[in-house]
């Protein structure tokens, strides 16, 4: 027994033996006062590693610097570069809000103000650069397009009841507005003969409109017949085409989308209701309204009681 405590103290003092020699090995490594090195390089050593990244490293960013200039050299700040006039740039989607991203759908009850404040709020947000448009930049398109150097303004009063908060959600008839996505440089085209749809609506044959029905026929039946009001009927021509920079400014930015509201007036309450909303206009085919453009679905329930 006395051998083997004597063969485990002999090991115990091994291993820390030969720790203490490697923190010692580690500390030359980090500095040897003999051979003066830092890391097992000397200061000719480092200044020559220093000296080729620093080379090394400026031309890679002089590199990079030129492709930027020569890449800023093939844009445009007036349109896209390859825009052709016809590509899918050109094709104006579909937008509504409230569009709450995380939730994909309008869902409330009109005595419990907290379910749909989240709605009004985004809608109250949205509306807000409307609200402000004193600016110069800003003129009346009514009568005629904006010259150029100017942008038009939309007065928010052509929304009807659906231009102030809270916008039919307290009396379970919710407001959404919808808008064209801006297509750079897409100008609507009149129809030749305007659609049964849209001649009931009184259109003008304009710039376009957007109309939403229910999806299927369960869906039609829960919006009673998709009785839906809006305000107004069509987008007004002289707020198109968009273009990114006008003149100078930048109408990214500060371009304002013309609006529809469209009021659900007799919903069923406690249906999940899908709701089809689709662009129209002269140049907008049957065949460009797909899920992704020219159209749009919301999903809408309103409940009563305790559901």
């Amino acid at each position: 027994m006395a051998s083997k405590a004597g063969e485990d103290d002999k090991e115990s003092q091994g291993f820390f033996a030969n720790l203490a020699q490697q923190l010692r090995d580690f500390k030359v490594f980090l500095w040897d006062p003999t051979r003066r090195t830092v890391l097992g390089r000397n200061a000719k050593s480092w200044g020559e590693v220093g000296l080729f990244y620093l080379i090394f490293y400026s031309c890679l960013a002089c590199f990079f610097a030129i492709t930027l200039i020569v890449f800023y050299q093939t844009l445009s700040w007036e349109q896209p570069t390859y825009w052709a006039g016809t590509n899918y740039m050109n094709i104006p989607s579909v937008g509504f809000r409230p569009n709450i991203k995380t939730e994909g759908n309008i869902a409330f009850n009109p005595t419990q103000a907290k379910s749909y404040a989240k709605y009004v709020n985004q809608l109250d947000s949205y509306l807000a650069p409307y609200n402000t448009t004193n600016d110069d930049v800003y003129v009346d398109c009514t009568s005629s397009p904006a010259p150029k150097g100017k942008l038009c303004k939309f007065d928010v009063s052509q929304l009807g009841p659906c231009a102030t908060s809270p916008y039919g959600y307290d009396q379970g008839k919710p407001c959404i507005l919808l808008k064209f996505n801006r297509a750079f440089g897409w100008i609507p085209v009149a129809y030749d003969t305007v659609p049964d749809k849209l001649a009931a609506m009184n259109f003008t044959n304009g710039a376009g409109t957007v109309l939403c029905k229910g999806k299927y026929a369960p869906d039609r039946n829960a919006l009673n017949q998709d009785d839906i009001s809006y305000y107004p009927g069509e987008f007004g021509a002289n707020y198109f085409p968009f273009l990114g920079h006008i003149g100078g400014i930048d109408a990214t930015s500060r371009y304002l989308s013309p609006l529809i509201a469209a009021q659900f007036n007799n919903v069923t309450t406690n249906k999940n209701i899908r709701v089809l909303c689709e662009a129209f206009s002269g140049n907008i085919q049957a065949s460009d309204r797909t899920e992704d453009i020219g159209r749009l679905q919301i999903d809408l329930r309103i409940s009563a009681g305790a559901n």
